[in-house]
């Protein structure tokens, strides 16, 4: 139904283009229109049944294995050749395998190569025994310059002609399965039985005020859930637990991957070093440099981004215009991504996020009711309300391996 444009019309709702009292597209419309941020995530479309939603996200793809404590064995020598592991990087090699130090560079010959070592022998369930320089650059010699615990890339295995499909490692991995809770929403408008004598104008602009003010309120507590929520984990249908959704922040800090972690929370200058080399941990892990990433940050971050190479960038003058913006950032390795500021955002933190792999879920769509003075719903209160309320949650996938940030930043 559309809004009356008759000088009769006494009220004023963005929602009264709605049909009855189901206010969701057009809430999340609006909202779009005021925070880049929320317009980028997959739209609430995606129902869930229940307030605990579950979900499956596939492990990152091997291609390291780290070397243990009492790895002796290899620690400063140039030939000993049992490499010791963990029991489940063991399974992840074959006779074969090319190992390389991915830690440090282990320099070989007369043109400084890095040492590689091939399994030889799945010696036991926590080791392997290798050949040392196996490309032979070095006479057979390996380096000295390996430490116990460092880690090794994982080149490939070359596979016999005739092999049998059991000589391969075991590759299948048990599931993460995640799970977050919804949470409730609401944005509430009142008028007092005075404010809605005035004259239908004055009412009109003043319903507009406030759904101006409450709409700007609701779209950040949605951005700052789904930024830095944290679960409550208990009170699933109870009225006496407030149940929260988790942000992407905390899925990501509590899977953080440990041999390529991408959660810079050391470095405190702001650079475009420090951030690409969060691409690059992102590009070593797989992703596809065509994948459209984001930056989330601070408008004070977003300012100094934009300050950068401003020496050496050259625009199309516009006599009318002072000033410069940067949308986008590129990286070393070909990744593209939108620099987005956002108000909820904390000065310390800088978030890279694949917002294909971020999705909120509805549980309960916005609606609207109206009560008290004027209404069909009087309840002797000399007061109009109309309140909006809605239940949504949020789904992170591949939070250890696919996003990025720094949280260390000094504040600007």
């Amino acid at each position: 139904m559309a809004i009356p444009v008759s000088p009769s019309f006494a009220s004023f709702s963005v929602t009264a283009r709605t049909e009855g009292r189901s206010v969701h597209g057009v809430l999340l419309d609006a909202m779009f229109s005021k925070s880049r941020f929320l317009e980028v995530l997959a739209p609430a479309g995606t129902t869930n049944q229940e307030q605990r939603h579950e979900w499956i996200s596939l492990k990152a793809p091997v291609q390291t294995v780290t070397g243990v404590d009492a790895n002796t064995t290899l620690d400063g020598s140039n030939s000993l050749q049992v490499l010791q592991l963990s029991a489940a990087d063991v399974a992840q090699l074959r006779v074969g395998s090319l190992l390389v130090n991915q830690t440090r560079a282990t320099p070989l010959g007369t043109y400084n190569r890095n040492e590689l070592m091939e399994v030889v022998e799945m010696t036991s369930t926590t080791t392997v025994t290798v050949t040392r320089d196996a490309g032979n650059f070095a006479s057979g010699t390996g380096s000295t310059a390996h430490v116990s615990t460092d880690v090794f890339h994982i080149l490939g295995a070359a596979t016999q002609e005739g092999s049998l499909a059991s000589v391969d490692p075991n590759t299948y991995s048990a599931d993460d399965i995640f799970e977050n809770y919804t949470e409730i929403r609401t944005m509430k408008m009142q008028l007092t039985g005075s404010q809605k004598a005035r004259r239908m104008e004055v009412q009109a602009s003043e319903l507009e005020r406030q759904w101006s003010r409450e709409l700007i309120r609701l779209k950040n507590e949605r951005a700052g859930m789904f930024m830095y929520g944290y679960n409550s984990a208990t009170g699933v249908g109870s009225n006496t637990v407030l149940r929260k959704c988790k942000g992407i922040i905390d899925f990501m800090v509590d899977n953080i991957n440990a041999a390529n972690p991408l959660i810079d929370y050391t470095s405190t200058t702001l650079g475009y070093d420090a951030i690409n080399k969060l691409f690059i941990r992102l590009f070593n892990n797989g992703a596809d440099t065509s994948e459209p990433y984001k930056i989330v940050t601070t408008a004070a971050v977003k300012d100094v981004i934009s300050s950068w190479d401003a020496d050496k960038v050259r625009t199309t003058l516009d006599n009318e215009q002072v000033g410069r913006e940067i949308t986008m950032f590129k990286s070393t390795v070909g990744f593209r991504a939108e620099i987005i500021a956002d108000t909820v955002m904390q000065g310390a933190d800088l978030v890279i996020i694949q917002p294909q792999k971020i999705q909120p879920l509805t549980f309960r769509p916005y609606d609207k009711q109206e009560w008290g003075k004027g209404t069909s719903n009087e309840n002797g209160d000399d007061m109009w309300y109309q309140r909006t309320i809605g239940e949504e949650t949020l789904m992170v996938q591949d939070p250890g391996f696919a996003h990025a940030a720094m949280t260390a930043l000094t504040w600007l």
